[in-house]
């Protein structure tokens, strides 16, 4: 996995302790931190985002047919990867840069499949005390039903959830259901009387792929 860290401006002026944001997969960090500043957000927080050793494999709870033809299907190894997240990179950002390691200091962001494996953190470990997922692809075979089936380990678990107005405009079956695959999750999260004020939605302009800086931004600002 290849990891790439931002860290704060003010971060060598002093001993300041930080909230730290993890994202699985590469983002556009630099236009991410302009937006926030344009709109005066608060930029006071680590961020770690985690480039996976395959986006198809490391970001499926279980494996799938292909999603596309001529493609690998993928193989279901978000077990893994969240193991390596929570068990080896998190303690080691904790021990050598100046995190708040509570729960509630720190979140896991993700963007599609990254998404998708951000929700689904919330069930596999309570290292995270928030999830964001933007586009999250909650179609995915069966995650609806396993939603309904277990609950998240933290009981103030606060998610996110974003999509773009246009996504279920897509020429992929499977693909088409985001948004009522999503409106599902909402549903399920929020009739978990634990969890049922900590979920928040967002609808965006444009599809899929529309204005990754601004979603993320508006994403940090609201967990920070």
């Amino acid at each position: 996995m290849i990891c790439h860290l931002y860290l704060p401006s003010d971060y060598d002026e002093g001993e300041k302790y930080y909230p730290t944001i993890y994202v699985n997969g590469e983002i556009p960090i630099e236009g991410i931190m302009t937006k926030l500043v344009n709109t005066g957000a608060r930029t006071d927080f680590i961020l770690l985002s985690v480039k996976p050793r395959s986006w198809n494999d490391d970001f499926t709870p279980w494996a799938a047919p292909a999603f596309r033809r001529g493609e690998e299907a993928p193989m279901g190894k978000a077990d893994d990867y969240l193991k390596c997240l929570a068990k080896e990179i998190k303690p080691y950002m904790d021990a050598h840069y100046r995190t708040k390691p509570e729960p509630e200091q720190t979140a896991l962001f993700g963007y599609s499949l990254g998404g998708l494996t951000a929700v689904y953190a919330g069930y596999k470990t309570d290292v995270f005390g928030a999830a964001a997922s933007l586009s999250g692809s909650l179609w995915y075979d069966g995650f609806c039903e396993f939603m309904e089936r277990e609950k998240p380990l933290r009981t103030d678990l606060r998610v996110y959830l974003s999509l773009g107005k246009k996504e279920s405009r897509s020429k992929n079956p499977r693909m088409q259901r985001i948004a009522e695959c999503t409106e599902k999750a909402i549903e399920i999260l929020s009739s978990d009387g634990r969890n049922s004020n900590k979920v928040f939605f967002e609808w965006n302009e444009g599809g899929h792929f529309h204005d990754i800086e601004a979603r993320f931004a508006k994403a940090i600002m609201w967990w920070i």
